[in-house]
């Protein structure tokens, strides 16, 4: 564990307008090591999420559980481990196993597409659901997984499953709600993109009881990136056109950016947008690169580009510029890492106004920035009166790249 020491990362900025600052992120933690058999020695992180005391999930499937750190970095307990009792789980490595705190009920979600078990913090289970799909014709069920919470408990859900003809792969995302028992009704559900499937490819998991072997069509790589916002706000980006684009369930478009002030042409790998509506989009690195993000503000301007020396290969944003990162290094060992941006994102910075059909327009905004330093967010740290205040921070030693 690594607390806060000052130490900055890089972050670079575009020069776009006048308002365009230089930035900084400063990294306020790092969980990980590379020998040893403890908790924060990490073997395969599927996905992390942080409840709004800042505590910290991280699905090792490597180790096959889920680990919780308080928001300083220590070590709180083991949940879900692997088994079939109260509150375990099978691990069969088959999707990719996803974690999301569910902050109206105080729950823990973990699913893969075909288990999914919902937890409170100390590992108690209030409900599971095993799914057996059909792996032959002509079973057309889409299979997904829950990735996020609204305000409101309506769990939001990424779905995948084959066409009618089986030659492509669709991809949808669903708005649900959750009965008694923790069931969840997808409905509306939206189709987002349809894939070419090519090869069919056999997939093979170990568990204590046995193998179990599946034959998978892999789809061709997806063309779409997308996220539900905290507001519930459902956003996608389109790499090949390069804009995004918010949509309501019933697929009508409400919002479209153009972000044209980019540098270059990267090609986006994740999008994520916090509280405040600023847009975090990674771009896949050159084979030896780190993680390099571009940021947009809520009226969708484009203000900078940041990067770290790291090989990212998941971020979660929070309020406040605060962004917790899966990152690798040397031997390719994984470690968590919380970063905070130096700006000022703890607010709207504008109003926007939308041209025809919704488009925004970053240059004819009504931009009202605040220069004071931001709050500390309540999504990341304790509401007053509950867990330790936080350590003061220190004065960071600011680096820049070339």
């Amino acid at each position: 564990m690594v607390a806060a020491t000052g130490f900055c990362l890089a972050v670079c900025a575009g020069s776009v307008s006048a308002q365009t600052a230089e930035l900084f992120l400063v990294e306020e933690l790092r969980l990980g090591r590379i020998e040893g058999s403890g908790p924060d020695v990490f073997a395969d992180v599927h996905d992390l999420t942080v409840d709004p005391d800042g505590r910290i999930y991280v699905a090792d499937v490597g180790w096959k559980e889920v680990r919780l750190f308080d928001r300083d970095g220590r070590f709180v307990r083991r949940l879900a481990p692997e088994g079939e009792g109260p509150g375990e789980r099978r691990y069969l490595n088959i999707g990719t196993t996803r974690v999301t705190w569910d902050a109206h009920r105080d729950r823990l979600w973990i699913d893969d597409g075909l288990q999914r078990l919902v937890l409170d913090s100390l590992g108690s289970e209030y409900a599971r659901e095993v799914r057996a799909p059909s792996f032959v014709p002509p079973n057309t069920a889409p299979i997904g997984t829950v990735i996020g919470v609204d305000p409101q408990g309506r769990p939001y859900q990424f779905l995948w499953g084959p066409s009618p003809n089986r030659d492509s792969t669709y991809r949808y995302v669903a708005r649900g709600e959750v009965d008694a028992e923790y069931g969840i009704v997808p409905d509306p559900m939206l189709r987002i993109e349809a894939v070419a499937d090519h090869e069919e490819v056999p997939r093979t998991s170990n568990t204590d009881g046995g193998s179990v072997t599946v034959t998978v069509r892999r789809p061709e790589p997806s063309r779409i990136v997308g996220t539900v916002s905290p507001a519930g706000e459902l956003w996608v980006g389109d790499i090949d056109e390069r804009h995004l684009r918010q949509l309501s369930f019933s697929g009508d478009t409400l919002r479209t950016i153009l972000p044209g002030d980019m540098a270059g042409e990267p090609v986006w790998v994740e999008l994520d947008v916090s509280p405040e509506g600023w847009f975090w989009i990674r771009r896949r690195p050159d084979s030896d690169g780190g993680g390099i993000w571009d940021l947009l503000d809520n009226c969708g301007a484009y203000r900078g580009f940041a990067s770290v020396p790291h090989r990212v290969s998941l971020t979660k944003v929070g309020s406040g510029g605060r962004i917790h990162v899966v990152a690798s290094g040397a031997f390719d060992f994984e470690y968590i890492m919380r970063l905070r941006l130096e700006t000022d994102v703890a607010e709207q910075v504008c109003q926007p106004r939308t041209g025809p059909r919704g488009t925004i327009d970053p240059r004819a905004d009504d931009r009202s920035f605040t220069r004071s330093r931001p709050q500390p967010p309540a999504a990341d740290l304790p509401a007053p009166g509950r867990g330790r205040p936080p350590d003061p921070p220190s004065p960071p030693v600011r680096w820049r790249s070339g």
